[in-house]
């Protein structure tokens, strides 16, 4: 069956069968607040990944999302990750790959609320998330790889929230399982460990009930050999519009974020371990 068809069965059977979310306007920044004591959000998150410099590249990302409100501070989530790859012609260093919709792997989120913001004036929470995968992200190769998200997250609105801003900075390590033939028969196993730093802020807008509009940025930017020192091998700038619906317990974003600068060199942009522009879909639904 044709990736588009599934991934719009997907959503159709999400909004079919899902009975106020938290409103959070962007696609890639979080909001401090979190889910109430003993409420419940089901999520469908959709992002599709296309363009390097030379041949074929697109890779969808699927994660099915059940978060759930434990205290007045503090949410618990898990994850069941998707993705998909279709690379072609983009050098000896990548394999041709051609795969629909295969599970990809497993994280699990906690978030713990510091500030809120209707009581201090400012939201601020800290988050953590621990992840298992099967399939790499950018290369679409299979390998084991374990990852740790740190996030701090900041929010505040204004004009009775019409106007809302949240700002993210992530620290992401990961271990990766590297297997190499270095002869026959011969195989050479080790771990690869790769640092992820990240910044990303949103700033939104409702011109209507029920209706936001606004613009995100992100700034990545990624660390080899993280335990040897710091040394940049790669980073990017994307920013671009976001729009957002909530009504009752139902919420969605739709956000596109092109690639506007990256390197190591001043000037250029990054395709090896980024892609020319992303586009995100968040479906959200709260019981």
């Amino acid at each position: 069956m044709n990736r588009y068809l599934l991934t719009a069965t997907m959503i159709s059977a999400f909004v079919a069968t899902a009975a106020h979310a938290e409103e959070n306007p962007f696609g890639y920044s979080y909001t401090a607040g979190v889910e109430e004591p003993g409420e419940t959000e089901l999520a469908l998150w959709a992002t599709d990944r296309r363009g390097k410099d030379d041949g074929h590249y697109d890779a969808q990302d699927y994660r099915l999302e059940v978060e759930r409100g434990i205290t007045d501070r503090f949410q618990i989530a898990g994850y069941v990750n998707l993705a998909s790859h279709h690379v072609r012609d983009l050098g000896p260093d990548h394999d041709r790959i051609d795969r629909d919709f295969a599970f990809q792997g497993l994280s699990l989120e906690l978030k713990y609320k510091l500030l809120d913001e209707k009581k201090d004036g400012f939201g601020l929470a800290l988050y953590a998330e621990p992840g298992w995968s099967r399939i790499h992200k950018v290369e679409g190769e299979k390998g084991t790889e374990y990852e740790l998200e740190l996030k701090v997250i900041a929010s505040k609105s204004w004009m009775d929230e019409r106007l809302i801003w949240a700002g993210n900075l992530t620290f992401e390590p990961e271990w990766e399982r590297e297997r190499e033939e270095i002869a026959p028969g011969v195989v050479d196993r080790s771990w690869e460990k790769e640092l992820k730093l990240e910044a990303t802020t949103g700033l939104a807008y409702r011109l209507a009930p029920h209706w936001r509009a606004g613009v995100e940025a992100r700034y990545a930017s990624v660390f080899p050999d993280w335990t040897d020192g710091l040394h940049s091998d790669a980073h990017a700038i994307f920013a671009g519009p976001t729009i957002s619906f909530d009504k009752d317990e139902w919420s969605a974003s739709l956000t596109y974020l092109p690639q506007l600068a990256g390197g190591p060199g001043p000037g250029s942009r990054n395709f090896d371990e980024f892609e020319k522009r992303e586009i995100r879909l968040k479906i959200s639904h709260e019981f």
